[in-house]
């Protein structure tokens, strides 16, 4: 079956600890129920654009855990998941102390949260200036490989 190719917008620091294997689970938690919310599987690519700024890099989804709750998201299963996996999710001791109250806030407003275990991680070189002009942080390109998504944006430099 051929892999679905997603473009997601991140933030630095985060986005060069998970191009340099520091960072190997990526997290999206929203109100409403949107993209990569039970539009992501395993095996799926996912391009990885600075906000504001080129893409930067790609990584294979190894794993997806789902969370829904018709209020919030369960605090005790945050601190669970911050106490097991908080390295994972944050990529280093410094940044997990900095991002744990902003991650914490988040969840506990969220009503869906989506867990992505990385592999597989390449980076582009050089990076991709491409045009994205809307506000959407998670994008659902369709199917294909991230490689064939990326020869795409280099030559054309819009989605």
């Amino acid at each position: 079956m051929m892999p679905t190719t997603h473009l997601a917008i991140f933030t630095q620091p985060l986005l060069d600890l998970l191009l340099e294997g520091h960072k190997t689970i990526e997290t999206r938690m929203s109100k409403i129920k949107i993209p990569p919310y039970k539009s992501i599987a395993v095996g799926d690519h996912v391009i990885m654009k600075q906000s504001g700024g080129p893409v930067k890099g790609a990584f294979e989804v190894a794993k997806v855990d789902t969370f829904h709750s018709e209020s919030c998201l369960d605090r005790q299963l945050y601190e669970s998941f911050c106490d097991a996996d908080g390295l994972n999710i944050f990529g280093q001791r410094d940044v997990m102390n900095i991002y744990r109250d902003v991650f914490r806030k988040k969840w506990c407003a969220s009503k869906y949260a989506t867990f992505m275990h990385v592999k597989n991680v390449q980076c582009c070189d050089p990076v991709i200036p491409i045009k994205k002009t809307n506000r959407q942080a998670w994008v659902v390109l369709g199917d294909g490989t991230a490689q064939e998504w990326l020869f795409n944006l280099e030559q054309t430099g819009r989605l």
